[in-house]
């Protein structure tokens, strides 16, 4: 599997005019992927539900699903990540926005 442990990167969304760090946890559920992502405090109340998980070559993940607002809209995302030994960066494509993660290295 690609990609376990705990990471930690940077994120700037312009469009809300904010930056922050993002944590991403990432373990073996028996085979499948579980995503745990928590985002900076100005959206602790979005939620990012995973509905699909695939690898990408041998260092990246595809992962699909809704990100819940607080007021209950529900968007489809695509997020793509990719590894390099204690490195990651990725991207969060939604509707409104491509939000990409900088920075990113493993914590745990």
């Amino acid at each position: 599997m690609i990609g376990i442990g705990k990471w930690q990167g940077s994120v700037n969304i312009q469009i809300l005019k904010f930056s922050g760090d993002v944590f991403i946890t990432i373990e073996d559920n028996n085979g499948d992927y579980a995503v745990d992502i928590k985002l900076p405090p100005q959206l602790e109340k979005v939620k990012l539900r995973f509905d699909s998980i695939t690898e990408i070559g041998d260092n990246g993940l595809k992962g699909k699903g809704k990100l819940l607002t607080p007021a209950g809209r529900e968007l489809g995302f695509e997020a793509n990540v990719s590894f390099d030994g204690d490195t990651m960066s990725g991207s969060l494509k939604i509707a409104i926005a491509n939000i990409k993660i900088k920075n990113g290295h493993r914590i745990g």
